[in-house]
């Protein structure tokens, strides 16, 4: 199977971040293929309950501040996902993509006509599973093409091939 088209899926400040995209590099360069670097950055929520006077006008600023932090937040991100990429897969596109993780990049990768999705998942046991969720099972679950999973060993052993 030759691949046209990879995603690979990052939380930019997920210590496996450099992993996946070492081992998509390393399977678009084999097959040739276009190589995206793709994270989600997750929405603000805009409901903010209604107050009347002086907790209204307090209640705006606060508003106001969050909207702040969140544009200041994704930038920052942009900028780290920027850096990444221009580290470890120099000519690869960058995309951040508002939303959940799992279903956003599932359907960017639906709209991309991705064949592979590359992506790391910690193999947290059932209690951690249970609490934190698992953002990598949900992509499985979601992915309208082929899904890779990057272990943590398998990331340090990209890391000593280099």
């Amino acid at each position: 199977m030759q691949f046209k088209m990879i995603i690979a899926a990052v939380a930019v400040e997920d210590k496996l971040s450099d992993g996946v995209i070492r081992a998509a590099r390393s399977l678009a360069e084999r097959d040739g293929a276009e190589l995206q670097i793709v994270s989600a950055w997750p929405l603000l929520s805009t409901a903010i309950p209604t107050f009347s006077g002086e907790a209204a006008a307090n209640s705006a600023v606060a508003a106001e501040a969050m909207v702040e932090r969140n544009r200041v937040g994704r930038e920052s991100i942009e900028k780290q996902l920027h850096d990444l990429t221009a580290r470890l897969a120099p000519g690869a596109r960058t995309v951040l993509i508002d939303g959940e993780p799992a279903e956003e990049i599932a359907e960017y990768a639906k709209e991309q006509g991705a064949d592979l999705i590359v992506t790391g998942s910690h193999q947290r046991g059932f209690w951690q599973t249970l609490f934190q969720g698992s953002a990598s099972r949900d992509l499985v679950r979601e992915a309208p093409c082929a899904v890779f999973l990057v272990t943590k060993k398998f990331a340090e052993q990209q890391t000593g091939q280099e």
